[in-house]
């Protein structure tokens, strides 16, 4: 026990721990972060530190996007009172260089002990609040009502969760605890398709599924036919009563009225931002207009439409591309896939987590600005630190 509070393993004990914070309001995870600093900084090593975050193959993408982001900075615009914050979205990824830095370690699986505990008790105030048993602190706020992106981010998490979960029970020979498993599996996934609401976090899990098949091809067919049983019971029930279900169908009549010029609701404002944006990209394909002018260029463009005051287009892919440019786009892919190829090179456990996390980010940017907000990209990063910490260049085949 006092070997978790040694100067040198101290930053590994609070990054263990920092996975259960995520189902907490903000404030509790950055002060957490703050405190693995502190303790980062007193564990000194820093050599140490730097060879890690050296040799380890996500380095040279990331370097990659801050030279990218430091030149969009100097030659293109530098809107006032917006850009330094603006600048600094773009290097999420430092912090996961930073996460990354404390090394392997028990840490790493007692993470994820800790990520599946906060998945229950996610899941717990899920069936709190449906029996009306919730009460009503702030600290409760985004469980209480679906607002804003830390409740996305919640059931994004959940999802993620869920799909570890789920290779647990396919992969793990020991089948002493398997039914715990599968009724803690069963217990989140129910939280996450028929209480928190989400669209984007319910398409996650059924791709994340999807990847573990594919990386599990091997298993015995049995376990195959259990898992397919099993999604397509959820999917027809999750599809038929669940208010995502409901939203879904509203989505897709939204595309169908906007593809014809009729109004949309409210649901549907992203077609809008998603066609404004690229208009604006169209302007500035290689370079974009520089960091942190979307909300300037978006105003412009979208003068008395409903969306006027967004500040996003709720999409990554567009966010870079209209800001820094295809130039920029093609980094972050770099960064992204990277990721997938490190996840597949590595296989294993360690493989499977960042392979989901990977699908995840590229997905969930795809309909939310996963990395521009703070909100998903620090958990991400979290996250991302626990299959990634310790892996190197030479762990890998040739990329």
């Amino acid at each position: 026990m006092n070997a978790v509070f040694q100067r040198d393993l101290l930053p590994q004990t609070i990054l263990s721990f920092l996975p259960l914070t995520l189902f907490f309001p903000v404030g509790i995870i950055y002060a957490f972060i703050v405190l693995f600093i502190i303790s980062w900084l007193y564990s000194a090593g820093f050599q140490a530190k730097w060879q890690a975050v050296k040799m380890n193959p996500m380095f040279t993408p990331i370097a990659g996007m801050f030279v990218v982001s430091c030149l969009a900075a100097v030659l293109l615009e530098r809107p006032q009172g917006t850009f330094w914050s603006g600048f600094a979205h773009y290097q999420i990824y430092i912090f996961l260089l930073l996460f990354i830095s404390a090394g392997p370690g028990d840490w790493q699986r007692q993470a994820v002990r800790f990520f599946f505990a906060g998945a229950v008790y996610a899941a717990t105030l899920y069936y709190l609040n449906f029996i009306g048993l919730l009460p009503g602190w702030g600290i409760f706020t985004n469980y209480l009502e679906y607002k804003g992106n830390k409740s996305i981010l919640y059931a994004i998490l959940l999802a993620i969760a869920a799909a570890w979960m789920l290779h647990e029970i396919v992969s793990i020979a020991d089948r002493r605890r398997m039914w715990l498993r599968i009724l803690a599996f069963l217990y989140v996934v129910i939280a996450l398709l028929f209480l928190a609401k989400s669209r984007t976090a319910s398409l996650i899990f059924i791709l994340l599924c999807a990847w573990i098949f594919i990386k599990c091809y091997a298993m015995s067919w049995r376990n195959m036919l259990w898992i397919f049983s099993l999604a397509s019971l959820f999917a027809v029930v999750w599809v038929s009563v669940s208010d995502v279900g409901q939203r879904i169908r509203g989505t897709l009549g939204d595309i169908e009225a906007f593809s014809q010029g009729k109004q949309i609701s409210d649901d549907g404002i992203r077609l809008e931002m998603f066609s404004i944006t690229s208009r604006i990209i169209a302007e500035k394909p290689w370079t974009g207009h520089g960091i942190a002018t979307f909300p300037i260029q978006y105003r412009q463009y979208a003068k008395g439409l409903p969306s006027e005051g967004t500040h996003t287009p709720h999409n990554d892919y567009l966010l870079y591309a209209s800001e820094i440019g295809f130039i920029g786009l093609a980094v972050l892919l770099w960064i992204w896939l990277t990721q997938l190829i490190i996840a597949w090179k590595i296989g294993g456990t360690p493989g499977m987590w960042l392979g989901t996390l990977g699908v995840a980010i590229m997905v969930g940017g795809m309909f939310n600005a996963i990395l521009r907000d703070a909100v998903f990209g620090m958990p991400l990063m979290v996250l991302l630190a626990i299959p990634l910490a310790g892996v190197t260049r030479s762990d890998l085949n040739p990329i």
